[in-house]
């Protein structure tokens, strides 16, 4: 398998002597990373070439997104009619419907802007970056992990949570990137597990590290 830049044989043995260490493996938590979640599948994973995966929105994210917003703007159209259709006081607007208007359409917004967010691994920059503009020049003195180096991923970690609403309850499932520092990094986050559990397979071989299994939480 082709390894990105940086990858030896010195640096693949040390390790694959940090991941059998039990002391490590250990020190690494086990609860969930991002508490919540979505009861559906957000992201697919798409391979755009043999040195570059990525994340993208699923269509349930997309159609989840466009609703919220859609009704938030609607809401607002419909708050503000009093100003289009006559000259009117400001205070006959009706601020309640638009309140609620700018809460949905703010929310179908942001969820619009989190899950286009591109997630990639990728092999040529060697490192895995969520953002929707990299600067090549800053990677290599990043310190705010923006820019994860794809040799200090050390393996791929799968976290079942129980979440409560006032709706009901159902499973999300974490997908992390554990690092060698102990430290994670979570990648994505949602009700798909047969998908979790394919994505990590896929990125598992395309990263050349194990995957480990951590137990549900309630």
């Amino acid at each position: 398998m082709e390894l990105p830049k940086g990858f030896h044989n010195e640096i693949i043995e040390a390790k694959e002597n940090l991941i059998e260490n039990s002391d490590f493996k250990s020190s690494v938590s086990t609860a969930p990373l991002v508490y919540g979640g979505a009861n559906f599948k957000t992201n697919i994973l798409v391979e755009k070439s043999s040195s570059k995966v990525l994340y993208k929105p699923s269509i349930g994210a997309a159609l989840f997104s466009f609703i919220f917003l859609a009704v938030g703007l609607g809401v607002l159209f419909f708050g503000l009619m009093p100003l289009i259709d006559s000259i009117s006081e400001i205070d006959s607007l009706n601020w309640f419907l638009l309140i609620f208007g700018l809460i949905f359409s703010g929310a179908g917004g942001f969820m619009f802007y989190q899950f286009y967010k591109p997630r990639v691994f990728d092999k040529q920059l060697g490192v895995y970056y969520k953002a929707y503009n990299i600067d090549i020049y800053k990677i290599k003195r990043d310190s705010s992990k923006k820019y994860i180096p794809l040799n200090t991923i050390v393996a791929l970690q799968i976290i079942g949570e129980h979440v409560k609403s006032d709706e009901g309850s159902y499973k999300s499932f974490e997908l992390n990137l554990v690092l060698n520092d102990s430290s994670r990094k979570n990648v994505v986050d949602h009700g798909n597990l047969k998908s979790i559990i394919i994505d990590a397979e896929i990125l598992s071989e395309f990263l050349d590290i194990p995957i480990w299994h951590a137990g549900s939480t309630t």
